[in-house]
């Protein structure tokens, strides 16, 4: 009857044990909710999607981390000359309209991420010139209206004609670009706004932008501290150490340096250009070197295998122009997870339109920049890759 008694006895104290736990770990459970609930979430990790949370002594992150591709899609950018829509364009451009001139490149601007255009042109309705100049050179805003309608993202505004119209025509065409909210580099309100690189992100990749300027008239076109101007681009080692500034601050994944140099109407680059890409090329983490000013073609150039176009001539400007001043074309660079691959598109000035070459003429001028590149070598297609050997 004993031995009956302590079975009894036992069973009851396992029955009782059991509902115990059971009831510790609802009871958990509800804490454990409670906590997470009440919560304050202070991190989301970009990488991983990992929400951390912060509570007290506990810090507890979510089990599931999902980790993103390593490879980053490829993307492209297009760079193209020299834009004006002055002197004898007015009278065609108010008969046919702004964007007649852009007809036949607006699908390949379409085709490409990202588009930069040298705009060689104040954006102002302004009449006293600053004094210095040869040719002054501006437009109504409905320019850089129609370079927003053919595609275009980004106007260099780093060149010798942006202080045609003084100081304030050179703020007018800044408050123009930013009412059309097209992005801009090379100038600005002060020595700040235009050194600071512009950078912009593309499929989850940032690109930054400079642009500096080595032929204006004087140096009172600069930009100071309290004073609009274009940026210096005369001394190499102060070139040198705003690229590093801005490098270092923009922490971009890529870096396209622009220049406004070399000599008008010349089809290769000064000795001086060529010291620049060396020691730009060196000395900071440049990618890529974009050029204007000559009003011509000029080639290209693979410096530590970084891609540089001296020269890519003129691209919207009276159709008066010939030979060598009517040819002009698209730059186009494709990023791809730190390759960069170039290519070029040649297009002539004609009829006040910037229209495609095609079959020999096209060819012809491949096989041109073929022979004034500087370890580059163009093929068939336009595709510009280094000159082995």
């Amino acid at each position: 009857m004993r031995t009956i008694d302590l079975w009894v006895k036992l069973l009851i104290l396992t029955i009782l044990l059991s509902l115990a736990g059971v009831l510790y770990y609802f009871v958990s459970v509800f804490d454990a909710e409670q906590t997470l609930q009440e919560s304050t979430i202070v991190e989301v990790h970009p990488k991983y999607e990992t929400t951390a949370y912060k509570s007290g002594k506990e810090r507890v992150e979510s089990a599931e981390l999902v980790r993103e591709e390593d490879t980053a899609e490829p993307f492209t950018i297009a760079f193209a000359g020299d834009t004006m829509f002055d002197w004898d364009l007015r009278d065609v451009l108010e008969d046919k309209g702004y964007d007649y001139p852009f007809e036949y490149v607006k699908d390949s601007f379409a085709n490409t991420d990202y588009t930069v255009v040298n705009l060689e042109s104040v954006i102002t309705e302004r009449n006293e010139k600053k004094p210095g100049q040869q040719f002054w050179i501006k437009s109504d805003e409905k320019g850089l209206e129609a370079l927003k309608n053919s595609g275009v993202d980004m106007v260099n505004l780093g060149n010798n004609h942006m202080l045609d119209y003084g100081e304030q025509g050179l703020l007018d065409t800044l408050d123009a670009a930013q009412r059309l909210e097209m992005d801009y580099m090379g100038a600005g309100a002060n020595e700040t706004e235009a050194y600071k690189a512009k950078t912009i992100e593309i499929n989850n990749q940032t690109v930054a932008f400079l642009s500096f300027t080595r032929f204006f008239p004087d140096f009172t076109w600069t930009a100071e501290a309290d004073k609009p101007g274009v940026t210096n681009g005369y001394e190499l080692d102060f070139v040198i150490e705003k690229i590093q500034e801005q490098q270092d601050k923009a922490q971009a994944d890529y870096l396209i340096v622009n220049f406004h140099w070399g000599i008008e109407q010349t089809n290769i680059p000064a000795d001086y250009q060529r010291e620049y890409v060396k020691q730009i090329c060196e000395k900071t983490e440049t990618d890529a070197i974009v050029g204007s000013h000559p009003h011509w073609l000029q080639g290209f150039e693979f410096y530590n295998d970084v891609p540089v176009a001296y020269s890519l001539g003129n691209f919207l400007f009276p159709d008066y122009v010939s030979g060598p001043s009517a040819e002009t074309g698209i730059f186009k660079l494709t990023f791809d997870n730190g390759e960069i691959a170039a290519d070029f598109s040649p297009y002539i000035i004609e009829s006040n339109q910037i229209q495609p070459l095609e079959g020999d003429q096209e060819q012809e001028i491949y096989e041109y920049l073929d022979e004034i590149s500087i370890n580059a070598k163009l093929d068939e297609t336009g595709r510009i890759t280094v000159e082995e050997g």
